[in-house]
């Protein structure tokens, strides 16, 4: 073989892997919260992200950019608004989706089924499906679509910016006795809590609180006469009711030997920013902090 052709043929073998090398690093592969393994073609340029939780982490990622649509319910930050909104939940309409042509869809196991999510990958849609119950989880959750979006560092900045606060609230919370009881849905709907393994009990814990449900599961339907012999301290409404939310529950019958009632210590939260597995807990954390100190900003 002439000298000319060797040099032709490793020129070809060079130009082979510099491809090989460019399709690998453009497929990305992650394992969603329903242990599903997923590989995308990447870069991730148009993605629709159906839940709240999710559109606010990619914001915070810097990929707002990048959302060619939006579940109907996510409101956060103000700019997602002008994205094309799509039905969620029971109500998903595949058609309006598969309009948009993204690359992605990121759905939440809460407001998703696995029916739904077979039905979009059988049309040729890529589906993250994420879920966040715990601190930990949204740690998770943000480290997944900030692979998803090749915003790695970024992710790992989001997350290291909300425990530092989470720490600092930490080291100047007392612990005490004193109990919270998180009132998720308001006694019209049927009373639901936070138990162990919620975002909710660990905030009342980073303040030093105790939980007044801390022995349920995840978020479960309670009855008045629990919250009543439970006696707590402080009301937390996340409810999203309105002004009238503490005037409610300060009047309910029955309700008024309550600690928290008695006293006056029943706070209406920013029921999103509290409720939503997203960067923003750690807001909800500093205000819930604020109120059980009466600090006034």
């Amino acid at each position: 073989m002439s000298k000319k052709l060797v040099s032709l043929f490793l020129a070809l073998l060079m130009i082979c892997s510099m491809v090989n090398v460019t399709a690998e690093n453009n497929t990305i592969t992650v394992t969603d919260m329903f242990d599903r393994e997923i590989t995308i073609e990447g870069p991730v340029t148009r993605v629709i992200a159906m839940e709240p939780s999710d559109c606010e982490i990619l914001y915070a990622l810097g990929c707002g950019d990048a959302l060619v649509g939006r579940g109907k319910y996510c409101d956060y930050p103000a700019a997602v608004l002008e994205v094309p909104a799509v039905q969620a939940g029971q109500e998903l309409n595949l058609e309006e989706i598969l309009a948009l042509n993204s690359q992605v869809v990121i759905m939440a196991d809460m407001a998703q089924t696995k029916e739904q999510v077979t039905l979009l990958e059988q049309n040729g849609v890529k589906v993250i499906v994420t879920d966040g119950n715990n601190i930990e989880e949204v740690y998770e959750n943000i480290r997944l679509l900030g692979k998803i979006m090749g915003k790695e560092a970024e992710a790992e900045a989001v997350i290291t910016d909300m425990q530092k606060t989470f720490a600092d609230v930490a080291a100047k919370s007392e612990k005490t006795e004193k109990t919270i009881y998180f009132e998720v849905m308001p006694l019209e709907w049927g009373l639901w809590s936070a138990g162990a393994n919620t975002f909710m009990h660990e905030l009342a814990e980073i303040c030093g609180m105790k939980n007044a449900f801390a022995d349920i599961e995840g978020w479960q339907q309670v009855s008045q006469e629990q919250v009543i012999e439970r006696n707590p301290d402080y009301i937390v409404l996340v409810t999203g009711m309105g002004e009238t939310a503490v005037d409610e529950v300060m009047g309910r019958a029955g309700w008024e030997n309550i600690t928290a009632i008695k006293n006056g210590t029943v706070y209406n939260a920013d029921s999103y920013a509290m409720t939503r597995p997203a960067p923003r807990l750690a807001e909800a954390v500093v205000n819930l902090y604020n109120f059980l100190n009466g600090v006034t900003e």
